[in-house]
């Protein structure tokens, strides 16, 4: 059985000329028709949605996906903001855990502190449970150690095939990320072309990712697309 997986970063519905509407990261997501799909940088009811609805959930009506959730990771403009799931597969369970926070002290030499969050999922994939674990990492160094500590704490002993994917706002030389790379493998490993991610008219920087354990990778790419500042990332997997 092969899955095709998605991660993409849709910068809140903008593209890269800044019109804020889901139908820019929709023509993207149907060009590629993932089974599973990971958002981030997603508004739910907030005042960025015109029609007052979460923007995952839009998108999944828009593009026939049965299933979605949205993970919160903080308030934000009357509502709130953080990561999706689309799938054509049940949503069996879902469960979000917040990255433990950084000190006071901490933020002071910090850029852009924000809260973040995992969203664990566990879904029915033609009668075999996957477990889906997604997350948008922090932009400095220690909310980027939590995150990791975090992704581990989640997916240590678990039995089951399991996809790790997301905006981790690291490159793959980073040392915070190489607990990742040891226990959990890279898609990117079976790449096609570049997998360069962002900026995503001229991608410089690989900082979007799909891990996997449990599956064979068959192939991954990355698709050119300027509908959100972020490339989108695609693998196909076997079990």
């Amino acid at each position: 059985m092969q899955i095709k997986i998605m991660t993409y970063n849709i910068q809140s519905g903008h593209n890269l000329a800044k019109d804020r509407d889901v139908r820019h990261a929709a023509e993207t997501i149907r060009a590629e028709n993932p089974d599973i799909l990971n958002l981030n940088e997603v508004q739910h009811c907030t005042e960025y949605c015109a029609d007052g609805r979460c923007q995952a959930e839009k998108l999944a009506e828009m593009l026939g996906y049965p299933y979605f959730r949205f993970g919160k990771a903080i308030d934000h403009m009357g509502g709130e903001y953080g990561n999706a799931l689309l799938s054509r597969f049940p949503i069996l369970e879902s469960e979000v855990y917040p990255v433990p926070g950084i000190s006071e002290e901490e933020k002071k030499n910090c850029v852009w502190a924000e809260d973040r969050s995992h969203m664990r999922c566990v879904l029915d994939a033609g009668g075999k449970e996957i477990v889906v674990l997604s997350t948008h990492y922090g932009l400095n160094p220690p909310e980027q150690k939590n995150a990791v500590a975090e992704t581990l704490r989640l997916a240590k002993g678990e039995s089951r095939p399991l996809i790790f994917l997301g905006d981790l706002n690291m490159e793959p030389d980073n040392p915070l990320l190489r607990p990742v790379f040891a226990a959990l493998s890279d898609t990117a490993d079976k790449g096609e072309g570049s997998m360069l991610t962002y900026p995503s008219d001229n991608p410089e920087g690989k900082i979007d990712y799909i891990f996997q354990k449990g599956f064979q990778t068959v192939r991954s790419y990355v698709p050119v697309s300027v509908n959100s500042d972020h490339r989108p990332v695609v693998a196909i997997l076997e079990k």
